[in-house]
Protein backbone atom coordinates (compact mmCIF):
# COMPACT_ATOMS: atom_id res chain seq x y z
CA UNK A 1 0.00 0.00 0.00
CA UNK A 2 1.50 3.35 -1.19
CA UNK A 3 1.91 6.34 1.61
CA UNK A 4 -1.15 8.05 -0.29
CA UNK A 5 -3.46 5.27 -0.19
CA UNK A 6 -2.34 4.66 4.08
CA UNK A 7 -2.92 8.56 4.90
CA UNK A 8 -7.02 7.72 3.16
CA UNK A 9 -7.76 4.73 5.45
CA UNK A 10 -5.99 6.45 8.67
CA UNK A 11 -8.12 9.87 7.67
CA UNK A 12 -11.32 7.40 7.35
CA UNK A 13 -10.62 5.54 10.68
CA UNK A 14 -10.08 8.87 12.66
CA UNK A 15 -13.96 10.25 11.11
CA UNK A 16 -15.02 7.18 12.51
CA UNK A 17 -13.72 7.53 15.78
CA UNK A 18 -15.13 11.21 16.11
CA UNK A 19 -18.36 10.44 14.97
CA UNK A 20 -21.46 9.15 16.34
CA UNK A 21 -21.47 5.37 16.31
CA UNK A 22 -25.33 3.61 17.05
CA UNK A 23 -26.18 0.06 17.96
CA UNK A 24 -28.64 -1.73 19.57
CA UNK A 25 -31.32 -0.45 17.63
CA UNK A 26 -30.04 3.05 18.08
CA UNK A 27 -30.44 3.46 21.53
CA UNK A 28 -27.12 3.48 22.37
CA UNK A 29 -24.07 5.86 20.70
CA UNK A 30 -20.73 6.87 21.15
CA UNK A 31 -17.92 8.93 19.99
CA UNK A 32 -14.08 10.32 21.41
CA UNK A 33 -15.63 11.37 24.62
CA UNK A 34 -18.21 9.40 25.74
CA UNK A 35 -20.61 6.19 25.09
CA UNK A 36 -23.98 6.69 26.00
CA UNK A 37 -27.25 4.20 26.34
CA UNK A 38 -30.92 4.26 27.31
CA UNK A 39 -30.81 2.25 30.37
CA UNK A 40 -34.53 2.33 31.15
CA UNK A 41 -37.57 4.53 30.47
CA UNK A 42 -41.20 4.52 32.08
CA UNK A 43 -44.01 7.25 32.09
CA UNK A 44 -44.64 8.97 35.32
CA UNK A 45 -47.12 11.53 36.63
CA UNK A 46 -46.11 14.66 39.29
CA UNK A 47 -48.09 16.39 41.79
CA UNK A 48 -47.39 19.74 39.54
CA UNK A 49 -48.21 21.55 36.94
CA UNK A 50 -45.01 20.11 34.99
CA UNK A 51 -47.01 18.21 32.23
CA UNK A 52 -49.99 16.92 31.82
CA UNK A 53 -50.86 13.51 31.24
CA UNK A 54 -53.39 12.75 28.46
CA UNK A 55 -54.77 9.98 26.01
CA UNK A 56 -52.27 11.67 23.74
CA UNK A 57 -49.33 12.60 25.68
CA UNK A 58 -47.19 12.06 29.04
CA UNK A 59 -43.93 12.21 31.08
CA UNK A 60 -41.50 10.29 30.46
CA UNK A 61 -38.47 9.75 32.99
CA UNK A 62 -35.78 8.68 31.23
CA UNK A 63 -32.60 6.91 32.74
CA UNK A 64 -29.03 7.02 30.60
CA UNK A 65 -25.57 5.73 31.34
CA UNK A 66 -23.78 7.82 29.82
CA UNK A 67 -19.35 7.17 30.24
CA UNK A 68 -16.66 9.49 29.89
CA UNK A 69 -14.05 8.10 27.64
CA UNK A 70 -11.95 11.09 26.98
CA UNK A 71 -8.87 11.80 28.88
CA UNK A 72 -10.49 15.21 30.51
CA UNK A 73 -13.89 16.08 32.69
CA UNK A 74 -17.38 16.54 30.80
CA UNK A 75 -20.06 18.38 31.86
CA UNK A 76 -23.67 17.51 30.63
CA UNK A 77 -26.35 20.21 31.41
CA UNK A 78 -30.29 20.16 31.00
CA UNK A 79 -29.75 23.60 29.90
CA UNK A 80 -28.09 23.63 26.42
CA UNK A 81 -26.61 19.51 26.19
CA UNK A 82 -29.51 17.70 26.16
CA UNK A 83 -32.23 18.04 23.76
CA UNK A 84 -35.24 15.92 22.55
CA UNK A 85 -36.01 16.12 18.74
CA UNK A 86 -39.14 15.51 16.89
CA UNK A 87 -38.31 15.72 13.68
CA UNK A 88 -37.10 19.36 12.67
CA UNK A 89 -38.24 20.82 15.70
CA UNK A 90 -36.04 20.69 19.08
CA UNK A 91 -37.36 20.46 22.80
CA UNK A 92 -35.95 20.60 25.72
CA UNK A 93 -36.41 18.26 28.98
CA UNK A 94 -38.50 19.20 31.89
CA UNK A 95 -36.56 20.96 34.96
CA UNK A 96 -37.03 20.68 38.33
CA UNK A 97 -39.24 18.14 38.01
CA UNK A 98 -38.57 16.54 41.80
CA UNK A 99 -39.90 15.15 44.97
CA UNK A 100 -38.29 13.63 47.38
CA UNK A 101 -41.21 11.39 48.91
CA UNK A 102 -41.40 9.37 45.59
CA UNK A 103 -37.38 9.77 45.29
CA UNK A 104 -37.97 11.44 41.85
CA UNK A 105 -34.95 13.19 41.03
CA UNK A 106 -33.76 15.09 37.47
CA UNK A 107 -30.78 15.54 36.17
CA UNK A 108 -29.09 19.24 35.84
CA UNK A 109 -25.63 19.69 35.34
CA UNK A 110 -23.93 16.85 36.22
CA UNK A 111 -19.89 16.34 35.88
CA UNK A 112 -18.21 12.95 35.10
CA UNK A 113 -14.59 12.26 35.53
CA UNK A 114 -12.24 11.23 32.95
CA UNK A 115 -13.51 6.81 32.19
CA UNK A 116 -16.07 7.49 34.81
CA UNK A 117 -19.90 6.41 34.33
CA UNK A 118 -22.80 8.02 35.12
CA UNK A 119 -26.46 7.25 35.23
CA UNK A 120 -28.22 10.54 34.33
CA UNK A 121 -31.91 10.57 34.80
CA UNK A 122 -34.05 13.00 32.18
CA UNK A 123 -37.87 13.60 31.71
CA UNK A 124 -39.51 14.64 28.64
CA UNK A 125 -42.96 15.32 27.77
CA UNK A 126 -43.88 12.94 24.98
CA UNK A 127 -46.62 11.67 22.87
CA UNK A 128 -47.66 8.17 22.79
CA UNK A 129 -46.41 5.43 20.51
CA UNK A 130 -43.77 8.26 18.61
CA UNK A 131 -40.50 7.95 18.09
CA UNK A 132 -38.26 10.87 18.88
CA UNK A 133 -34.15 11.62 19.15
CA UNK A 134 -32.11 12.41 22.36
CA UNK A 135 -28.92 14.56 21.88
CA UNK A 136 -26.32 14.46 24.38
CA UNK A 137 -23.81 16.93 23.70
CA UNK A 138 -21.41 17.35 27.07
CA UNK A 139 -18.52 19.96 27.01
CA UNK A 140 -14.76 19.11 27.33
CA UNK A 141 -12.90 21.05 30.64
CA UNK A 142 -10.37 21.27 27.39
CA UNK A 143 -12.30 24.50 26.30
CA UNK A 144 -10.51 23.47 22.99
CA UNK A 145 -11.90 20.47 22.30
CA UNK A 146 -14.95 19.98 20.62
CA UNK A 147 -17.54 17.60 20.94
CA UNK A 148 -19.72 16.03 18.22
CA UNK A 149 -23.92 15.39 19.60
CA UNK A 150 -24.50 11.57 19.96
CA UNK A 151 -28.47 10.79 18.97
CA UNK A 152 -30.22 7.81 20.67
CA UNK A 153 -33.71 6.55 19.51
CA UNK A 154 -36.52 7.14 21.90
CA UNK A 155 -39.60 5.16 20.74
CA UNK A 156 -42.55 5.71 23.79
CA UNK A 157 -44.61 2.79 22.23
CA UNK A 158 -41.89 0.63 24.46
CA UNK A 159 -43.08 1.89 27.60
CA UNK A 160 -46.56 1.67 27.02
CA UNK A 161 -47.28 -0.51 29.50
CA UNK A 162 -45.75 1.74 32.19
CA UNK A 163 -48.17 4.56 30.66
CA UNK A 164 -51.16 1.82 30.64
CA UNK A 165 -50.62 1.15 34.71
CA UNK A 166 -50.15 4.80 35.64
CA UNK A 167 -53.55 4.33 37.07
CA UNK A 168 -53.15 1.30 39.49
CA UNK A 169 -52.85 3.02 42.71
CA UNK A 170 -56.05 4.71 42.19
CA UNK A 171 -57.60 1.28 41.52
CA UNK A 172 -55.37 -0.39 44.55
CA UNK A 173 -56.58 2.11 47.38
CA UNK A 174 -60.00 2.30 45.93
CA UNK A 175 -60.15 -1.16 46.61
CA UNK A 176 -58.21 -1.27 49.95
CA UNK A 177 -60.29 1.25 51.52
CA UNK A 178 -64.05 -0.38 50.42
CA UNK A 179 -62.47 -4.32 51.36
CA UNK A 180 -60.90 -3.51 54.53
CA UNK A 181 -63.09 -0.46 56.34
CA UNK A 182 -66.35 -0.58 55.04
CA UNK A 183 -66.51 -4.21 54.10
CA UNK A 184 -67.74 -3.87 50.91
CA UNK A 185 -66.33 -5.71 47.70
CA UNK A 186 -64.37 -5.04 45.52
CA UNK A 187 -63.00 -7.41 42.76
CA UNK A 188 -60.01 -5.10 42.39
CA UNK A 189 -58.42 -5.72 45.43
CA UNK A 190 -56.41 -9.39 45.04
CA UNK A 191 -55.42 -8.35 41.85
CA UNK A 192 -54.07 -4.69 43.02
CA UNK A 193 -53.46 -4.96 46.71
CA UNK A 194 -51.64 -6.62 49.36
CA UNK A 195 -51.91 -5.59 52.98
CA UNK A 196 -52.09 -6.73 56.92
CA UNK A 197 -55.73 -7.13 57.26
CA UNK A 198 -55.64 -7.75 60.63
CA UNK A 199 -53.16 -4.58 61.53
CA UNK A 200 -55.55 -2.17 59.14
CA UNK A 201 -58.73 -3.04 60.83
CA UNK A 202 -56.90 -3.24 64.35
CA UNK A 203 -55.95 0.25 63.95
CA UNK A 204 -59.59 1.40 62.58
CA UNK A 205 -60.85 -0.80 65.54
CA UNK A 206 -58.70 1.00 68.32
CA UNK A 207 -59.88 4.78 67.12
CA UNK A 208 -63.43 2.98 66.91
CA UNK A 209 -62.90 2.52 70.51
CA UNK A 210 -61.66 5.57 71.71
CA UNK A 211 -65.10 6.98 69.90
CA UNK A 212 -66.67 4.52 72.39
CA UNK A 213 -64.75 5.23 75.65
CA UNK A 214 -66.04 8.91 75.38
CA UNK A 215 -69.59 8.32 75.24
CA UNK A 216 -69.75 5.90 77.79
CA UNK A 217 -68.16 6.48 80.78
CA UNK A 218 -68.56 2.85 82.43
CA UNK A 219 -66.29 0.03 81.05
CA UNK A 220 -67.91 -1.93 77.68
CA UNK A 221 -67.32 -5.38 77.91
CA UNK A 222 -64.84 -7.04 74.95
CA UNK A 223 -67.80 -8.55 73.30
CA UNK A 224 -69.76 -5.72 74.00
CA UNK A 225 -66.93 -3.57 72.01
CA UNK A 226 -66.70 -5.87 69.11
CA UNK A 227 -70.63 -6.39 68.78
CA UNK A 228 -70.46 -2.43 68.17
CA UNK A 229 -67.62 -2.15 65.76
CA UNK A 230 -69.20 -4.62 63.57
CA UNK A 231 -72.45 -2.94 63.70
CA UNK A 232 -70.41 0.45 62.90
CA UNK A 233 -69.08 -1.64 60.11
CA UNK A 234 -72.57 -2.64 58.72
CA UNK A 235 -73.49 1.29 58.73
CA UNK A 236 -70.14 2.14 57.09
CA UNK A 237 -70.74 -0.47 54.11
CA UNK A 238 -74.33 0.78 53.75
CA UNK A 239 -73.60 4.80 53.69
CA UNK A 240 -69.82 5.51 53.20
CA UNK A 241 -68.70 6.17 49.76
CA UNK A 242 -64.82 6.99 48.21
CA UNK A 243 -63.54 8.23 45.30
CA UNK A 244 -59.63 7.84 44.34
CA UNK A 245 -57.55 10.13 42.24
CA UNK A 246 -53.60 9.00 41.88
CA UNK A 247 -51.75 12.43 41.59
CA UNK A 248 -48.07 11.51 41.57
CA UNK A 249 -46.93 7.78 40.65
CA UNK A 250 -43.01 7.49 39.95
CA UNK A 251 -40.39 4.52 41.05
CA UNK A 252 -43.20 2.35 42.48
CA UNK A 253 -44.04 5.09 44.83
CA UNK A 254 -47.17 6.51 44.41
CA UNK A 255 -49.67 9.79 46.17
CA UNK A 256 -53.18 8.82 45.57
CA UNK A 257 -56.12 11.45 47.28
CA UNK A 258 -59.42 9.99 48.38
CA UNK A 259 -62.57 12.09 48.37
CA UNK A 260 -65.43 10.55 51.44
CA UNK A 261 -68.52 10.17 52.93
CA UNK A 262 -68.68 8.55 56.39
CA UNK A 263 -70.50 8.22 59.39
CA UNK A 264 -70.10 11.37 61.65
CA UNK A 265 -69.19 9.63 64.99
CA UNK A 266 -68.85 12.96 66.68
CA UNK A 267 -72.54 12.69 67.35
CA UNK A 268 -72.06 9.45 69.17
CA UNK A 269 -71.85 11.18 72.61
CA UNK A 270 -74.56 13.32 72.19
CA UNK A 271 -77.13 10.11 71.21
CA UNK A 272 -75.68 7.89 74.33
CA UNK A 273 -76.29 11.07 76.55
CA UNK A 274 -79.88 11.43 75.69
CA UNK A 275 -80.73 8.00 76.10
CA UNK A 276 -79.22 7.96 79.36
CA UNK A 277 -81.12 10.79 80.41
CA UNK A 278 -84.00 9.29 78.84
CA UNK A 279 -83.90 6.12 80.96
CA UNK A 280 -83.28 8.29 84.63
CA UNK A 281 -86.39 10.34 84.00
CA UNK A 282 -88.57 7.35 82.81
CA UNK A 283 -87.43 4.85 85.66
CA UNK A 284 -86.15 7.13 88.26
CA UNK A 285 -82.79 4.68 88.69
CA UNK A 286 -79.86 7.08 88.93
CA UNK A 287 -77.42 4.60 88.91
CA UNK A 288 -75.39 5.46 85.82
CA UNK A 289 -74.13 1.86 85.26
CA UNK A 290 -78.19 0.87 84.35
CA UNK A 291 -78.70 3.96 82.78
CA UNK A 292 -75.65 3.16 80.54
CA UNK A 293 -76.51 -0.66 79.75
CA UNK A 294 -79.70 0.76 78.40
CA UNK A 295 -78.45 2.77 76.35
CA UNK A 296 -75.80 0.27 75.07
CA UNK A 297 -78.88 -2.06 74.18
CA UNK A 298 -79.55 0.77 72.23
CA UNK A 299 -76.14 1.21 70.40
CA UNK A 300 -77.54 -0.75 67.24
CA UNK A 301 -80.28 2.30 66.48
CA UNK A 302 -77.90 4.68 67.73
CA UNK A 303 -75.65 4.30 65.02
CA UNK A 304 -77.73 3.64 61.99
CA UNK A 305 -79.80 7.18 62.96
CA UNK A 306 -75.76 8.75 62.93
CA UNK A 307 -75.86 10.86 59.52
CA UNK A 308 -73.03 11.15 57.16
CA UNK A 309 -70.50 13.73 56.72
CA UNK A 310 -68.46 14.52 53.65
CA UNK A 311 -64.33 15.31 54.46
CA UNK A 312 -64.14 19.44 53.36
CA UNK A 313 -60.73 18.51 51.25
CA UNK A 314 -59.34 14.94 50.07
CA UNK A 315 -57.11 12.81 52.28
CA UNK A 316 -53.81 12.36 50.68
CA UNK A 317 -52.34 8.67 50.92
CA UNK A 318 -48.82 7.55 50.53
CA UNK A 319 -48.34 4.22 48.69
CA UNK A 320 -45.88 1.91 47.35
CA UNK A 321 -45.15 -1.50 45.38
CA UNK A 322 -44.66 -4.31 47.34
CA UNK A 323 -43.66 -7.60 44.79
CA UNK A 324 -46.17 -6.50 41.93
CA UNK A 325 -49.29 -4.84 44.49
CA UNK A 326 -50.17 -1.53 46.20
CA UNK A 327 -50.18 -1.18 49.74
CA UNK A 328 -50.26 2.03 52.16
CA UNK A 329 -47.20 3.53 53.94
CA UNK A 330 -47.06 5.93 56.41
CA UNK A 331 -45.35 8.78 55.76
CA UNK A 332 -43.42 12.44 57.21
CA UNK A 333 -45.08 14.24 54.18
CA UNK A 334 -48.91 12.78 54.27
CA UNK A 335 -49.77 11.73 57.82
CA UNK A 336 -53.91 10.99 56.57
CA UNK A 337 -54.82 8.18 58.53
CA UNK A 338 -57.82 6.19 57.02
CA UNK A 339 -58.29 4.22 60.15
CA UNK A 340 -58.65 7.01 62.32
CA UNK A 341 -61.33 8.63 59.39
CA UNK A 342 -63.34 5.49 58.89
CA UNK A 343 -63.05 4.46 62.82
CA UNK A 344 -63.47 8.13 64.57
CA UNK A 345 -64.77 11.55 64.51
CA UNK A 346 -62.01 12.19 62.95
CA UNK A 347 -63.14 14.26 59.16
CA UNK A 348 -61.05 16.16 57.86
Amino acid sequence: MNVLALAFVLMLVLAACNSSKETGGSTSAKNKAIEASIDSASYILVDSDEGATSEEKGLLKVDLKVKNVSKNSISLSDYDGVHLYEGDEQLSPKTGVNSRELGLESSSSDKIGAGKQKKLTFIFEVKKDKKYKIGLQPTSSDYDEEIDEVTLTLDTKKYAKSYNKLQDPEKALQAYTEVLYLNKENVDYDKYVTADKTAVIEEQKKAFNEELKGAFSNSLTDKAKKDFFNMYKDVLKEKASVKTNVIANANNKAVVEVEYTTVNLSDLYSYVSQLKRAYTDETKDYDTKHSEEFAASKFKDIVNELETKEGSRPLRIFMVKEDGKWTVKSSDLYSDSLGKTFGSSYIR
